[in-house]
C-alpha cells in the first residue's frame, strides 16, 4: 500500500526513516488520525512509525487521545518503541511523551539526524531511484551512465555526487537539502 503525504515537510521524514529503519506502511489508521508504519528491530520487536494526519493526508496536530493510544498499545506489547511525527504537539501530549522513554516525537525543526545517518538515508534513496530508473544499481562508479564526458546526464547521480562533498565537509544542512532533491525527484518519478 502507498500513502502519498501532502506535506512535503512530513514526506522527506517518512522517507528518511524508511530508508534508515526500514518502516513499511502498515495502515490508514482513521481512528486515530494517522498513518501507521512498521519495521522490525534487529531483536526481531516491532517499532512504529505514527504520521498524523488529517483525512486528507496533510500533516496535522498531535493531542493526547493519539498520544494516549500509541502508549496504550507499547504497553500492551503491540510495539517495543515508536515515534509519532506530526506538524505540532500539544502542550499536554508533550507532557506525557516526555514520561516515555520508548515514545520519541517529531515536528518541524526538532529533526536530529547524524552526518552519518543522512549519509546512508541518501544512499538507500539513491540505490531505490537508480533501480527504478536504470533497473539497476551500479556496482562501480564507471557502471554508472549518468555522468558522461564530464557531463551529468541523471540529476540522481548528481545528487550523489554532491552528497559525497558535502559529506566529507560535513556540511549537514546541505546533505539534507540533497535528501530533499531525492525525495523530490522519487515524486516526479511516480507522476
Amino acid at each position: 500500500m502507498e500513502v502519498e503525504l501532502k506535506s512535503d515537510w512530513q514526506d522527506t521524514q517518512v522517507e528518511l526513516l524508511k530508508s534508515l529503519h526500514g518502516y513499511e506502511v502498515k495502515k490508514v489508521n482513521a481512528k486515530n488520525g494517522s498513518i501507521d508504519y512498521v519495521a522490525e528491530n534487529e531483536d526481531g520487536g516491532k517499532k512504529l512509525l505514527r504520521v498524523i494526519v488529517n483525512p486528507k493526508f496533510h500533516a496535522s496536530t498531535a493531542g493526547i487521545n493519539t498520544v494516549e493510544k500509541t502508549v496504550e498499545e507499547l504497553e500492551e506489547g503491540y510495539y517495543d518503541e515508536a515515534i509519532l511525527v506530526a506538524e505540532k504537539f500539544t502542550s499536554v501530549s508533550k507532557r506525557l511523551l516526555r514520561k516515555e522513554s520508548n515514545l520519541k516525537y517529531l515536528s518541524p525543526g526538532s529533526e536530529h539526524y547524524s552526518l552519518f545517518e543522512l549519509r546512508e538515508a541518501i544512499y538507500n534513496q539513491t540505490r531505490e531511484l537508480c533501480e527504478a530508473k536504470c533497473g539497476k544499481f551500479p556496482k562501480r562508479e564507471e557502471d554508472c551512465k549518468g555522468y558522461q564526458n564530464g557531463k551529468y546526464t541523471c540529476p540522481v547521480r548528481r545528487v550523489s555526487d554532491e552528497a559525497d562533498f558535502h559529506v566529507e565537509r560535513s556540511w549537514y544542512e546541505l546533505l539534507k537539502s540533497d535528501f530533499d532533491k531525492l525525495v523530490k525527484l522519487r515524486r516526479e518519478m511516480k507522476e
